[in-house]
């Protein structure tokens, strides 16, 4: 999960090619320091403000009232899985990566089919991986 690697600089909502790209220097800085096999991930959202009751105030006072990533789309996620497989692909080695994540609709992060990008998230995994 890209949060745990990357701070949410900006409130309420980061752009998620800002954290994208904090993250990849972070896997560049992990790869280069240690000789152990690094599995990548690539986080389609983040979320945690429907965990919180609606009518507080939301502020930046930790979670679940924190920032997120925002701007968040299937094409986007798309992005981020080809430079991804793209870097992977690079530096050799098992091509492993965990995706963020299938069902956690309360901190705005699942892949799941929705009303709103319908198949979008899952159709980008399979536009760049088949």
């Amino acid at each position: 999960m890209w949060i745990h690697h990357v701070a949410l600089e900006q409130f309420p909502e980061t752009p998620y090619e800002y954290v994208r790209d904090r993250y990849m220097e972070y896997w560049r800085r992990v790869h280069s320091e240690y000789s152990l096999p690094y599995y990548p991930n690539v986080t389609m959202g983040w979320d945690a403000s429907p965990r919180t009751v609606q009518s507080d105030v939301h502020a930046d006072v930790g979670y679940p009232f924190m920032g997120a990533i925002g701007g968040n789309t299937p094409e986007k996620f798309r992005e981020a899985l080809a430079l991804t497989r793209r870097v992977m692909e690079g530096v050799g080695g098992p091509r492993i990566l965990n995706i963020n994540a299938w069902n956690e609709w309360t901190e705005g992060s699942y892949l799941e089919p929705d009303t709103v990008n319908e198949m979008g998230y899952l159709q980008a995994i399979k536009d760049v991986f088949g």
